[in-house]
C-alpha cells in the first residue's frame, strides 16, 4: 500500500513538473512572438516584414474594417497588449514563482484563445486553431497547479 502512495506522490510531482515547464516555455514563446510581430507590424503596416500583405484583403472584410483593419498597425498593436506582455509578464511570475503565477497564467491563456477564437470565426486558419488548443491546454496546468495542494508548498 505504502508502495502505491509513493509511486502516486511521484507521478504527481512530474505532471506539476510538466505543466510548470509547459507554462514557462509557452508563456516565453508566447511573449516573444508578440512583442516582435507586434512591433514588425506597427514598424510596417502593410505586413511586409512579416511577408503577411496577403493578409490586408482578408482584414478589410472584417467589422470596423475602415477603423482598425485599413492595414496591420492596430493588429501589431493588439498582439503586443494581448499576447506579447502579457506572456512575458507571467514568463517573470513564473521564473520568480510569484503567488499569483497561475492565476496570470490563466488570464494570459484565456487572452490567447479569446485572440485565436476571433481568428478562427473572421479567418478559420490551422494555425490559430493550433494555439487555441496550446491555450486550452496552459489554463488547464494553471488551473491544475493553482488547486493542486502540494504546489503550495514547493
Amino acid at each position: 500500500m505504502r508502495n502505491n502512495v509513493r509511486h502516486i506522490a511521484v507521478r504527481g510531482n512530474r505532471v506539476r513538473r510538466f505543466a510548470r515547464a509547459w507554462l514557462i516555455t509557452i508563456s516565453v514563446l508566447n511573449g516573444l512572438a508578440g512583442l516582435v510581430c507586434g512591433v514588425l507590424l506597427i514598424a510596417r503596416p502593410d505586413g511586409g516584414l512579416l511577408m503577411a500583405t496577403a493578409l490586408l484583403p482578408v482584414i478589410r472584410k472584417l467589422p470596423l474594417a475602415n477603423v482598425f483593419f485599413v492595414d496591420l498597425f492596430w493588429i501589431g498593436v493588439a498582439m503586443i497588449l494581448a499576447l506579447g506582455v502579457p506572456n512575458a509578464v507571467v514568463a517573470v511570475m513564473l521564473l520568480r514563482r510569484d503567488s499569483r503565477q497561475y492565476q496570470a497564467a490563466i488570464a494570459a491563456a484565456l487572452l490567447l484563445m479569446g485572440w485565436c477564437g476571433f481568428e478562427l470565426i473572421f479567418m478559420f486558419n490551422i494555425a490559430a486553431l493550433g494555439y487555441f488548443v496550446v491555450g486550452m491546454i496552459s489554463a488547464l496546468c494553471a488551473l491544475w497547479l493553482l488547486r493542486s495542494p502540494q504546489e503550495a508548498s514547493a
